[in-house]
């Protein structure tokens, strides 16, 4: 059995973009410019989960982004300045088109409400059969229902909860190795699993010992082939009960010396952190940059590696960023697999690599998407860079 996956997502007025509705595979590359929107596309799959998770809800998620201000679009005017945001998700039973738009209830009352909530299920054929249509008769007799959305209620998700705990496992995962280090606390405002990876230790003490073993064998071999002198790697408790990986560093005494993870590299803890989050059975994840800290020949073999976890282990969907050339070298990348982030006039765009007529010739040529693609992500002005300061 398949896991569930988003196919399709929609954006109206989502912070760089006014609009934007494109394709979705099972893995996908992201690229484009500094700051043209890359985070921010990302950031929509982190609203859905923030609306379910625990602590979480409409408000709680609009307030974690600073409000809905800072939420729409500075491009959005006109008539129609709501902020939407449409997801497709596919499983082996069919699967479920899930629509939200917001706004806030005046200028000065900033409290957002639902202006738009809709869910319908996707029957195996591609026939859609509506479960919640909002605002309806209970929003009409009571308002203040409009506050919170339907799928984080359980009162009100009972028909389509499944779709309510996939978003639920969606993870996004920007590993910032000091802070793993310093085991600081995540932010006391935070909503779900810690973005920078402070809680690493927290997940993997809190599997079941058994899978924990296996995750960490796994994870043993790929270490033991780009860190040769580090073995075993294990889990291991100090004496105050703090969870800690260890690792034994081969050197020329018989018998080793011990090492956690306060002395590992940033790229190993960044490493380790990935592999783990790959073999986790969870909803999509999604990664900011991982090449960062990793040596170019890791950095080539990501892409191959994601699609083999996600064939040998539980097909989790993997949504990237990147800036990297030697990520996007594997030929086995497809133009559908590949989004272009693209700034313009009224917002950034998005495109799917194969919608473009000249990136989908060259791939199918054999050009690698690192020679295909990423050129057209380069700053329009980037030839001036070195005469920018003088």
């Amino acid at each position: 059995m398949s896991q569930p996956h988003f196919t399709q997502i929609e954006l109206q007025n989502w912070k760089n973009f006014t609009r934007v509705n494109v394709a979705l595979a099972n893995r996908v590359f992201m690229v484009g410019p500094n700051a043209s929107g890359k985070s921010n596309f990302l950031d929509a799959f982190r609203l859905l989960r923030d609306l379910v998770l625990e602590g979480g809800g409409l408000a709680k998620a609009v307030a974690h982004r600073d409000g809905l201000p800072k939420i729409r679009s500075l491009f959005a005017r006109g008539a129609s300045t709501e902020v939407m945001v449409k997801v497709h998700v596919l499983n082996d039973e069919g699967g479920w088109v899930y629509e939200l738009a917001f706004t806030h209830r005046s200028s000065k009352d900033q409290t957002p409400i639902v202006k738009r909530e809709r869910v319908d299920r996707i029957i195996p054929g591609g026939q859609l059969e509506n479960l919640l249509s909002r605002p309806d008769e209970q929003d009409k007799a009571d308002r203040e229902q409009l506050t919170q959305t339907a799928i984080q209620q359980v009162n009100r998700n009972g028909k389509f909860r499944d779709l309510a705990d996939f978003f639920r496992g969606v993870l996004y995962l920007h590993l910032v190795p000091q802070l793993v280090r310093e085991g600081q606390a995540p932010r006391s405002d935070s909503i779900g699993p810690d973005q920078y990876g402070r809680d690493l230790l927290d997940r993997i003490r809190n599997t079941s010992p058994k899978i924990r073993e296996g995750r960490l064998k796994r994870i043993q071999k790929v270490i033991g082939l780009v860190a040769t002198p580090l073995e075993d790697l294990t889990y291991v408790q100090d004496e105050h009960g703090r969870p800690h990986l260890q690792v034994k560093f081969k050197h020329w005494r018989p018998q080793g010396a011990y090492q956690n993870e306060t002395q590992f590299s940033d790229g190993t803890l960044r490493l380790i952190g990935l592999l783990w989050a790959l073999q986790e059975r969870a909803g999509p994840l999604l990664l900011e940059e991982p090449e960062l800290s990793l040596h170019g020949a890791i950095v080539r073999r990501l892409g191959p590696f994601i699609h083999r976890a996600q064939r040998a282990g539980n097909g989790r969907q993997v949504i990237l960023s990147t800036h990297s050339d030697e990520l996007l070298m594997d030929p086995g990348i497809a133009a559908e697999e590949l989004l272009m982030v693209k700034p313009a006039d009224e917002g950034s765009e998005v495109l799917v690599g194969a919608s473009i007529k000249e990136v989908s010739r060259l791939m199918k040529a054999g050009i690698p998407a690192s020679e295909a693609l990423m050129p057209r992500t380069a700053a329009s002005q980037l030839q001036l860079f070195d005469s920018a300061v003088a």
